[in-house]
């Protein structure tokens, strides 16, 4: 199996990460004052955490805070390493940990999350908990069309934008490979969720530097309706997954999320772009569901999309039921799969990830044909899979590997 090294692993991903700062040091002094004289917090049995995107911090997992100086405030000292966002806003949130049985959507702050840019030093952030959070810092690079609400008679209408390589405009009868990338909205700027993929710097940098040929990116965004369009199957999800309110029984729609992307939207793009349309041409990529729904789309709709980003796949969803229909998938030719994840996912994620892919070795993929990535800083989060885009544009379009495509 083609694994990256350690080394060329870190030298791809040093394309995406900013120039050298010193590490930050976060001082969080968070008042709960209104939280106590409300009744929603007891001193003597809850406890605030912080949680976030970027390690030391995870999502699954609190960094405990400590009653401080003045009554209802509590306080956490937390240093950071220079490179652990990438450069981009550390999307984070605090919650009211009350303890096992806990209902997975209760005790979070209100609202998005609070974002804060780790530009080295000592950065204190003061606040009471459940303020609003500020505006998220906003980087956009090259040309990116906003093609607005996109239409369907499968799914949910969506937004849909789309990403041009430098010279596109230069040269009227050059031709493009397309990557339509899952839960757009994340994919160019950190506005919806704190905390970008940062595609389209990468994919300016390399481009504009010749380490990858050119390409479009078409950045597809996820609804409400994002685990039924992305999952291959329904199941009924555990309680601790679910958020309150959510059905007990969830997925299973990604045949018709595969028939907007193949149906409506690619026919869409194919004639407002000048795009290479055919199947060796057409990748596809997303993470967690997005990652189970990319490899869905290559080995059913192989004669569409004959590539795909597997990114932190959620291979747990419905007790594996993407290596079951891997075991019974047979698309011809084999699409290019890469599939990657995070060593601070779990050791379940990581267990299943390698099982994934040493079913894809009997079942024929390659060392041309199949790259797997564990990255062991990474974890389930917009700020890990960017720094691992240098790596996944290099896979489909670099120069060094992919001229023949």
């Amino acid at each position: 199996m083609r694994h990256l090294t350690a080394g060329l692993l870190a030298a791809l991903l040093a394309c995406a990460a900013p120039a050298t700062r010193a590490d930050t040091r976060l001082h969080f002094d968070i008042d709960l004052g209104a939280e106590i004289a409300a009744g929603r917090f007891d001193p003597a049995r809850d406890r605030l955490g912080l949680r976030g995107a970027a390690a030391p911090l995870s999502w699954d997992r609190p960094r405990l805070a400590s009653p401080g100086a003045a009554p209802g405030h509590y306080t956490l000292d937390l240093t950071l390493p220079d490179d652990a966002t990438g450069g981009q806003p550390l999307a984070y949130k605090f919650r009211i940990e009350r303890g096992a049985g806990q209902d997975g959507s209760d005790g979070w702050e209100p609202g998005r999350n609070h974002a804060v840019l780790l530009g080295g030093g000592d950065v204190r952030v003061a606040r009471e908990f459940g303020a609003p959070a500020g505006e998220v810092p906003v980087s956009r690079t090259g040309r990116i069309e906003r093609l607005g609400l996109v239409a369907s008679t499968h799914v949910q209408a969506r937004e849909v934008q789309v990403w041009l390589p430098p010279g596109y405009e230069a040269d009227g009868e050059q031709r493009y490979p397309v990557l339509y990338l899952h839960d757009g909205q994340n994919v160019f700027d950190a506005q919806a969720a704190g905390a970008e993929w940062q595609v389209d710097e990468a994919a300016q940098r390399g481009v504009a530097s010749g380490r990858l040929r050119p390409f479009i990116v078409v950045a597809v965004s996820s609804t409400g309706s994002r685990t039924l369009d992305y999952t291959p199957s329904a199941m009924t999800v555990p309680a601790e997954r679910l958020g309150r309110g959510a059905p007990a029984r969830e997925g299973g729609g990604i045949a018709a999320y595969g028939r907007f992307l193949a149906e409506e939207l690619k026919p869409l793009v194919d004639a407002r772009f000048r795009t290479r349309p055919g199947p060796a041409d057409t990748a596809v990529g997303g993470s967690s569901f997005g990652g189970l729904a990319s490899l869905w789309l290559a080995l059913h709709r192989p004669e569409t999309f004959g590539a795909a980003l597997v990114v932190s796949p959620s291979v747990w969803w419905d007790d594996g039921v993407t290596l079951r229909d891997l075991a019974a998938a047979a698309p011809r030719p084999l699409p290019r799969l890469w599939v990657d994840m995070g060593g601070q996912e779990g050791r379940q994620a990581v267990s299943l990830a390698r099982e994934l892919v040493e079913q894809l070795r009997r079942r024929g993929w390659a060392d041309d044909a199949l790259r797997f990535v564990e990255d062991p800083r990474g974890s389930h989060d917009e700020a890990s899979w960017a720094r691992r885009v240098p790596a996944m544009l290099d896979f489909l379009y670099g120069r060094q590997a992919g001229d023949a495509q």
